[in-house]
């Protein structure tokens, strides 16, 4: 069951409250905030509610049905569970609206947590699922807003009538409403960490584009990682690619920033426990890519540049002789190392190169490379957006997200989770959402040399299931 949120003035309207026990003291002090006449019907009464005796009436007796008369609401907060949906039945043939404090079906309206302050009220519900959940949403929210925002409220509400009189459009009233309360408030800007590189400050711009368009505004706070630092070394000497990772999250728990932009394939398996990805942006082409120089006949590549073990594997698999060396740096710098010579040619994500709009240089030769037969990395294409996965900015966030992406992401995700695969692994997986509501998953490993693979499709609901099939054919090697 689900209650619409009404505001209703309550102010001088007479409510019963049947019950004299502890829930009928908190439901008595709330409704006496907002002026009701209340009257509570009960043989016993605790010491709470007879100290509020000079602002309520008190019976000290059984209920009676004569007593819903006059009644705009009726509470039934006895300890007899009974009891208190007759009383709500009864009062609803006498046409009264009820609420029964131990029986939600018997609820015409329900009680949620309020937050009232001079000028505003805000009040969270949850359906009457966890009452007390409800309360300490209403602490998170007090505490994240703004001090002056009652005084606030109560000037806006002052100038509304002049500002109606005086313009004559709707957008005008608006946009004058609008600078008052950005002049009063401000808005708040969420930070965003990304990583100093073009393809990251790229991305993190894609992410603000789609906040901005939802009225929220961003700013990137740009930090290095000890995966940009230690450009010396291959990644698996010192944690592999969660390096470019880890250190942001710790930045988000510590509140240093709100928000993490990432190559989902950078991620570790393990989030911390309070974090989540709130959101994937539309999956861009997942393929690889080998870029060499121009007018280079196939046959003349030998020397591969890539710093990954999944590429690696999946280039010696493709039987043309290349030779691998380990290759460090951002996309600009590893194209500087293939025309300067260092490498006949370097293998790179197509994701990166279309969103740095250099997927078609002139020099350059590419070589978009078959997905089915060499797999892309789990989360290849795709930019996650972690985050506190209960702040107050967890919702809007959300909205941004492109479920088909997030579907394949998790169960890629997933797939590396089961199989164990770390950073030091050559694993490769891609799940695609077909339009018959099914998830195709097809995924590699490789074993001293030896290509393992998997396909599976199933219902997109059967991700578990999916998961289990294409993990035990990697793992028995079938």
């Amino acid at each position: 069951m689900a209650y619409f949120p009404f505001m209703i003035e309550i102010g001088d309207r007479n409510v019963l409250v049947v019950g004299g026990g502890r829930s009928a003291f908190l439901k008595v002090r709330a409704l006496l905030g907002f002026g009701a006449k209340i009257t509570v019907v009960a043989k016993a009464v605790s010491p709470d509610i007879s100290r509020l005796s000079g602002e309520i009436v008190v019976w000290r007796r059984a209920f009676r049905p004569e007593d819903l008369e006059g009644c705009a609401f009726v509470i039934a907060a006895t300890d007899d569970k009974n009891l208190n949906r007759r009383i709500a039945e009864a009062a609803r043939q006498a046409g009264i609206l009820a609420n029964a404090v131990d029986d939600k079906e018997s609820c015409d309206f329900i009680f949620p947590a309020i937050l009232k302050k001079e000028n505003y009220t805000v009040a969270i519900s949850t359906d009457g699922r966890s009452p007390m959940l409800a309360g300490r949403i209403k602490k998170i929210i007090a505490k994240s807003l703004p001090d002056n925002l009652d005084e606030a409220v109560g000037d806006l509400g002052r100038m509304r009538e002049e500002v109606l009189k005086s313009t004559a459009s709707s957008e005008e009233r608006s946009r004058i409403f609008s600078e008052e309360i950005e002049r009063r408030l401000g808005r708040r800007k969420i930070r965003i960490g990304t990583r100093s590189s073009a393809l990251a400050m790229a991305q993190t711009e894609l992410v603000m584009k789609e906040l901005a368009s939802r009225g929220i505004r961003c700013e990137a706070v740009v930090m290095r990682t000890e995966g940009d630092m230690r450009q010396d070394r291959p990644l698996w000497d010192f944690g592999g690619k969660a390096v470019f990772v880890s250190e942001f999250e710790e930045a988000i728990l510590s509140g240093r920033i709100d928000l993490a932009i990432h190559s989902a394939k950078d991620m570790s398996g393990e989030i911390p426990e309070s974090l989540d990805i709130l959101a994937c942006l539309e999956r861009e082409d997942p393929r690889d890519v080998i870029v060499s120089l121009s007018g280079r006949k196939p046959e003349d590549i030998r020397i591969v540049g890539t710093s990954s073990m999944r590429r690696k594997a999946m280039i010696e698999n493709l039987g043309r002789g290349y030779e691998t060396r380990s290759l460090r740096g951002n996309v600009p710098t590893r194209l500087t190392k293939l025309r300067r010579g260092e490498f006949d040619a370097v293998v790179l994500a197509a994701a990166g190169l279309k969103r740095l709009g250099i997927d078609d240089e002139p020099d350059l030769r590419y070589e978009f490379l078959d997905e089915e037969t060499f797999i892309p990395s789990a989360g290849q294409g795709v930019i996650a957006v972690e985050g506190l996965g209960n702040s107050d900015i967890s919702g809007i966030v959300r909205s941004i997200d492109d479920r088909k992406t997030s579907l394949e992401l998790r169960t890629e995700r997933k797939l590396m989770h089961v199989i164990g695969a770390g950073c030091h692994d050559a694993v490769a997986a891609l799940a695609r959402c077909a339009g018959d509501g099914r998830i195709r998953l097809i995924a590699m490993k490789s074993d001293e040399g030896r290509m393992i693979r998997a396909d599976v499709r199933k219902d997109a609901n059967r991700i578990d299931d999916i998961v289990r099939e294409a993990a035990t054919a990697l793992l028995d090697g079938e």
